[in-house]
C-alpha cells in the first residue's frame, strides 16, 4: 500500500535592521531548507513550512551639530509555504524541493528628533532547492535559489526633509512610490553531525533585481541546528 507524507519544516531566525547610521527597510531571513526524504522510495512527498524572522537594532548616532541621539529599527515577519519533494539519486542521497508561500510583517523605525515612521510588508515566494546528504549521514550540503515578489508599505511617518533625517525622508517617499521589488535570493548551507541532529552554517544573500533605491540588507550568515522527529 502506497504511504502519503506530509512533513512540516519550522526556521526561527533573527538580523539586524539598522546599521552603521543607515536605516534597512528589507533584510533577507534564513532560506529555510529542510531536505526531506524517506527511504527506499522514489515518488514525490508534500512539504508544509513556516518561517519567522525578527530583526532590529539600536545605536546611537551623532547629529551635524555633534550632539548624539538614539535610532532604532526593529520588523518582523511570518510566513507560511508548501510543496513538494523528491529524493534520488543512489540510496537516495539526494533531494529535490520546490516550496511556494506568502508571508507578513511589520516595521517600526525611529529617528532623530523623535521622528518615527511605520511599514507593513508582504512577501510572495518561490523556491527551488537541491541537496545532498553523506551515506553516513554526516554531512549535509544544501543549495537554494529564492525569488520573492516584496511588497512594502508606508503605513504612517512624521519625518521631515529638514535637518539630520534628509536621507530618511527621501527613502520614505521612494519607498511609496515605488512599493514592489522582485528579489533573488541564493542560499548555501552546510550541515554536519549526525542522521537525525545537525549543526549548520548557512549564507543567504539578497540581489534586488528591480528597485536598487531601496535601503536593505544584502547578506545573512547563519548558525543553528537541524533535527528530526521520527
Amino acid at each position: 500500500m502506497k504511504k502519503k507524507m506530509i512533513q512540516p519544516a519550522i526556521a526561527v531566525t533573527m538580523a539586524m535592521v539598522l546599521s552603521a547610521c543607515t536605516h534597512y527597510y528589507y533584510a533577507p531571513n534564513t532560506s529555510n531548507i529542510p531536505l526531506f526524504k524517506e527511504k527506499n522510495t522514489m515518488k514525490i512527498n508534500g512539504g508544509v513550512m513556516f518561517n519567522s524572522f525578527f530583526a532590529g537594532n539600536t545605536e546611537e548616532v551623532e547629529n551635524n551639530n555633534g550632539n548624539s541621539h538614539t535610532e532604532t529599527g526593529k520588523g518582523s515577519l511570518f510566513e507560511i509555504g508548501a510543496g513538494y519533494y523528491k529524493p534520488f539519486g543512489i540510496q537516495n542521497r539526494w533531494t529535490f524541493e520546490t516550496y511556494a508561500g506568502a508571508g507578513a510583517g511589520t516595521e517600526n523605525h525611529s529617528y532623530a528628533r523623535n521622528e518615527k515612521a511605520r511599514l507593513n510588508l508582504v512577501r510572495y515566494f518561490i523556491q527551488p532547492s537541491i541537496g545532498y546528504n553523506s551515506s553516513n549521514g554526516l554531512l549535509e550540503v544544501a543549495l537554494g535559489s529564492r525569488f520573492c515578489d516584496l511588497k512594502l508599505k508606508v503605513k504612517e511617518h512624521n519625518v521631515t526633509s529638514t535637518g539630520d533625517n534628509d536621507t530618511d525622508k527621501h527613502d520614505l517617499d521612494n519607498i511609496r512610490f515605488y512599493p514592489s521589488s522582485l528579489l533573488w535570493e541564493p542560499s548555501v548551507r552546510l550541515g554536519m553531525g549526525w542522521e537525525n541532529f545537525k549543526f549548520y552554517l548557512q549564507l543567504t544573500s539578497s540581489q534586488n533585481l528591480s528597485n536598487l533605491s531601496l535601503p536593505q540588507d544584502h547578506t545573512n550568515f547563519s548558525f543553528g541546528i537541524k533535527f528530526t522527529i521520527k
